[in-house]
């Protein structure tokens, strides 16, 4: 039977969860998703400025770039393309770049179905908080629609770099040489509650009237950077990015 249904499963389908998950697929979905972002700043950029002091991920990040001297954006292109074209040669030595174009609808849909279990987990553990807590990032409600989405795009795209791409990979490599004699499991448990409890936290910084912290808030945006971090341990940085994004922008959507 399961010989028989193989038959009628197309091929980009059988190949889709392996080569999806590689850092170079992530990467380069990422970029649409980072197009569109920097697009959609660019034209509503009168309101630029309190974007960007809100996504706090996005001023860490260039500010990194800022301290080596990337102060102009181009450079912070360039940069990305470097990441990629690190990306492209760690999976060529893999022999992961048989990619299909069919792949990115594929993670579209995943991701989408990703953000709605996500939204439903978050609601139904919200229900239980002092107060009612939906929106992961930090959004302003003198904003207007078009920014709040843009800022969505934003969170997906930088809170994911930040807090799974360059922490969460960087616990693992850490760990890996650190706790040597330690099971995988073990391990692995420890870099998504450090990822998850720096993700919480980081949502709490005092800009532009960040929410108060409370013990209620803080669990709730934990179980979120755990769920967030098993996809993209699982699924990888694409996956987890659009999945962010959409989740946030069924939200903006909601109360629009």
């Amino acid at each position: 039977m399961a010989f028989v249904i193989g038959n009628y499963i197309p091929d980009a389908v059988k190949t889709y969860h392996k080569y999806s998950r590689t850092p170079f697929f992530g990467l380069l979905i990422v970029l649409v998703l980072l197009v569109i972002y920097e697009a959609s700043s660019a034209m509503i950029y009168y309101e630029a400025a309190s974007m960007i002091k809100k996504n706090v991920a996005e001023t860490m990040i260039k500010r990194v770039f800022w301290y080596f001297g990337f102060q102009y954006n181009f450079l912070n292109w360039l940069a990305y393309a470097a990441l990629l074209a690190w990306a492209f040669v760690l999976a060529r030595k893999q022999q992961m770049l048989a990619l299909q174009p069919v792949y990115f609808p594929y993670a579209i849909f995943e991701s989408l179905t990703y953000a709605l279990i996500l939204g439903s987990m978050v609601n139904l553990m919200s229900r239980g908080a002092l107060f009612h807590i939906k929106f992961l990032g930090q959004v302003s409600g003198d904003m207007s629609a078009a920014t709040k989405m843009a800022q969505a795009m934003g969170a997906g795209i930088y809170e994911e770099l930040l807090f799974r791409f360059f922490i969460l990979t960087a616990l693992q490599f850490l760990f890996q040489y650190t706790l040597v004699h330690t099971k995988p499991v073990v391990r692995q448990a420890l870099e998504l509650f450090i990822s998850a409890g720096l993700f919480s936290a980081y949502h709490f910084l005092d800009v532009g009237g960040a929410q108060t912290m409370t013990l209620s808030a803080f669990c709730l945006r934990f179980y979120a950077g755990l769920i967030l971090g098993v996809i993209f341990l699982w699924r990888g940085l694409g996956v987890a990015a659009y999945t962010h994004a959409f989740y946030d922008l069924f939200l903006v959507l909601q109360r629009s």
